[in-house]
This record gives structure tokens, sequence and C-alpha cells, in this order.
């Protein structure tokens, strides 16, 4: 905004100087020409007449008679023009004032031609004035370059603090900002801010408090799914899609009660151990057909996240990757910076419309990976197939001794 405002000064003031130059020196050439215009008209007009070649007073000579002028001159002016004064530039000769009167009875005309060669000096005068015009201009200038830095930063300044705390995410303050439509701004802002994170507190009050409210239930379902599991009823199938429910809900909880809390987390977790429970819990009862699903790892991960958030996150993205994959593979890289996953579906972006939408799986995944300072990315491969990537910092994770067989 400064480098706005200076240029836009220094353009002003440059283009001030340009039409005050160009008005001064028309103005000296038009008041030159009024002055001398005027001088051989006076004398025009009190003089009553003379002899050809006579001399008047002012070094202005009169000439009675078209035919009387210089060749060089009465070329230069009709016989027929009107009363008037003309100034006439004659190559060779100078420059002259002319006032022409013509005779009233129908007598010749008479010519009063004034000499001012020597007397129209504004030229000489701006070619002589010329480095004092420029020094002028550039002494202007230079005031103007520091009077719009001094208003530049008038501006700026209450605009760069004003960035400032923004940019620390401190609430905005309005004492010391002297213009005033920087501190509605910073009062524009400040109400702004102040409702973000009242929305941000709700919703963390929310999370926080509807899983508190779903783990008694869900504790409670899951113990009973425990007590079954010590005699299993007939019906295996519908029981595993009960267990699996219920321990998918369980994850889900906790993701939301993670969104809820503030604060750093110093927990880690195994990513191959996990991943591999995982495809243990979901690989089965989802696949469809004969998808194999691979965990590609040189040694066991220890990632930056805690183990319930990356059992959240890795969850639903391999349960995502087989809702949309009906044949091939799915393949799951885990490296020290990254964990991805790649399948051979119909690939993202090329679902039915019937089919669009990952539900709030996508969604919690991606808003854990932002809690916890990680980058998500889900990308179409060639020719058909999608691979999901999360990353983190290399420095935060640690590899296990403990090598992948």
């Amino acid at each position: 905004m400064r480098g706005l405002l200076l240029g836009a000064m220094a353009l002003s003031a440059a283009l001030a100087l340009l039409l005050m130059g160009a008005f001064f020196t028309l103005f000296s050439y038009d008041l030159e020409d009024v002055i001398l215009g005027r001088m051989v008209a006076t004398e025009a007009n009190r003089h009553d007449g003379g002899a050809t070649g006579k001399s008047v007073p002012l070094g202005m000579t009169t000439y009675v008679g078209h035919e009387n002028l210089p060749p060089w001159l009465a070329s230069a002016l009709p016989v027929d023009t009107p009363r008037r004064e003309r100034e006439v530039r004659a190559p060779g000769h100078g420059l002259f004032h002319i006032a022409v009167r013509p005779d009233a009875s129908g007598g010749p005309t008479r010519y009063v031609v004034f000499d001012t060669t020597e007397l129209a000096s504004t030229t000489r005068h701006l070619r002589r004035t010329a480095g004092l015009l420029l020094a002028s201009a550039l002494l202007a200038l230079l005031g103007a370059a520091v009077l719009s830095h001094v208003v530049a930063r008038r501006l700026s300044r209450p605009l760069e603090e004003l960035v400032a705390q923004v940019q620390s995410d401190t609430p905005p303050r309005t004492e010391g900002l002297g213009v005033t439509e920087v501190r509605a701004l910073a009062d524009a802002l400040s109400a702004r801010d102040a409702r973000i994170r009242e929305l941000l507190e709700r919703e963390r009050a929310f999370n926080r408090d509807a899983s508190h409210e779903l783990r008694t239930p869900l504790a409670v379902a899951r113990g009973a799914v425990e007590i079954l599991e010590l005699d299993p009823p007939k019906d295996a199938e519908t029981f595993g899609r009960l267990r699996n429910a219920v321990h998918h809900m369980v994850l889900l909880t906790e993701g939301i009660l993670w969104l809820a809390r503030t604060g750093p987390s110093e927990e880690s977790c195994e990513l191959v151990g996990i991943s591999r429970e995982m495809v243990a819990l979901y690989g089965a009862p989802l696949s469809q057909g004969g998808v194999v699903v691979l965990i590609d790892a040189d040694e066991e991960v220890l990632a930056p996240l805690p183990g319930s958030v990356a059992r959240v996150m890795l969850g639903n993205l391999l349960k995502n990757a087989l809702a949309y994959t009906s044949q091939g593979r799915i393949v799951i890289h885990v490296t020290p910076e990254a964990w991805s996953i790649s399948d051979t579906g119909v690939g993202f972006g090329q679902v039915e419309p019937e089919r669009t939408g990952f539900g709030i799986g996508l969604s919690l995944v991606e808003r854990l990976a932002k809690r916890f300072s990680c980058e998500m990315s889900i990308t179409a491969m060639e020719p058909h197939g999608t691979k999901a990537r999360l990353t983190w910092s290399a420095a935060s994770s640690t590899r296990s001794t403990q090598h992948i067989t």
C-alpha cells in the first residue's frame, strides 16, 4: 500500500509539474504576443498618417499602400487584409507585429510595422532558464516525494500494525490507530474474530458433549458384544456386522472427541500394526470378490498420532477404498513421513452420481489431519483408481527396529 501511495503521489506531482510547465510556457508566449500587439495597435491608432517609410516612436515603421511594403513582407500580407494586428515571421528578416488599418474612404491601407525580433525574448529566456526550471522541478518532486512518504507512512503504519496483530492471532486493538477507516476495519475484524471464536467454542462443546453422551451407550453395546463373543449366536454373519458397526461407532466417537480437545498431543502409534488391525477389521467383511489388500512397509513406523486417531483416519480411508474397488488390489504403503493407500477402483471423481460422497468419514479424516498438523491429499490414478495420502513432518516420526516380514 505504501508503494502504491508513493507511486500515485509521485506520478501526480510529475503530472502537475508538467501541466504547470506547459501552462507557464504557453502563457509566456501569449502574454508576449498580447503586449507587443497592444503596443503596435496603440501606435497605429494614435498615428494620423504620414509619408511612406517615415519612422515613428518605439522603432516602428509606417507604410502607406500595399505596394510600398517590402516584398518579403507584402507576400505575407494579402492586399485585402482586414483591420487587425498580425504577427509575421519573415525568414531571414525577423519577427514583426503589424497593425493593418484600411482607409475608411477607400484610400490606401496603412501598415504600422513593429520589428520585435529583439524584443520577443520568451524563447531565449526559456532556454536560459531551462536549467533553473529543471532544478525547480526536481526540488518540487523531491518535496512531493518527502510529503508522499510521510503521508504513506501515516496511512500504512496502522495497517501494518493491524496485519501484525492478525498474523499473531491476537484480537485487533484500536488504540493508537489514528486513521478512522483503519479503526473501523479493526473493529470489524474484532467482531468477526469474536463470532468465529464463539462458533468454534460451540462446535467444540457440541463435539465434546455428543461424544461423551455416545460413549456410555456404546460402552454398553461393546460390552454386550464381548459377552456374546463368549457364546456366539447362530447367525454369525449378522453378529459380525453388529460387532464391526459397534467398533466403527467407537472409533468415530473417539475421533470426534479428539476434535473437541485443545493443545498438542505427545502420543504416537505404530502405523503398520494399526494398518494390519484395520485390514483384519474391514478387509473380509467389506471386500468385493477377489480384491486383495496388501501392506507395503520395510519396518514399523511410529507416527506422531494418538492410536485412536490413527485408527479412525486409516480405518475410514480403507473403508472408502474397499467400497469403491470391485476388483484388483488395494495397497497400503507406510514410510517414516507418510501413509498412503492406493486402489484399482473406479477412480476419484468418476463415481456414479447416486454413489458420490464419502459421508462423515472423509470429512472427519480431513479435520483430524488438520488438527494434528498433517496434510491429506486425494488424487485420481491412471488409467483408474484413487490414491489417498497422509503426510507429516519426518522429524516428528521415528522408525521402530522391528522389521516387517
